[in-house]
């Protein structure tokens, strides 16, 4: 369905996004704006929580937050990314009549940019 789409491809075009800004010494929280910025300008509503977190010894390492300056996330987005951390990249939309549609893709921060963990997800996979 369209709608699903059209979804899929917010959800995908704002992970791209925030995967080309992202590099050693941007903060977190404008990792996050990159991302968010995409989905709302799509007319979506903006998500409820951070873009991403770092992965390591556990699923949420701690460190820097690619999140929004919310009160509940404190300072932690305000920290800098550096090169050899590893992130999670991982939002959704709300469609009407399908429900959420998320994605999540893993990446390793580099000296110039970032290098996805997998191949990401291109196109969408609708089953009924």
């Amino acid at each position: 369905p369209e709608e699903v789409s059209d979804a899929f491809s917010a959800v995908r075009d704002a992970i791209v996004a925030a995967s080309e800004f992202i590099r050693p010494g941007r903060a977190g929280f404008e990792v996050d704006q990159v991302a968010r910025d995409v989905v709302t300008e799509r007319g979506y509503e903006e998500y409820q929580h951070a873009l991403g977190h770092q992965v390591g010894r556990l699923a949420h390492d701690g460190g820097v937050l690619l999140g929004p300056l919310w009160e509940r996330y404190g300072e932690s987005p305000k920290g800098l990314v550096e090169a050899g951390n590893v992130f999670t990249l991982e939002l959704y939309v709300t469609t009407a009549d399908y429900g959420q549609v998320s994605l999540e893709e893993d990446i390793l921060v580099t000296d110039s940019g970032c290098e996805f963990l997998s191949h990401p997800q291109s196109e969408l996979i609708f089953l009924e």
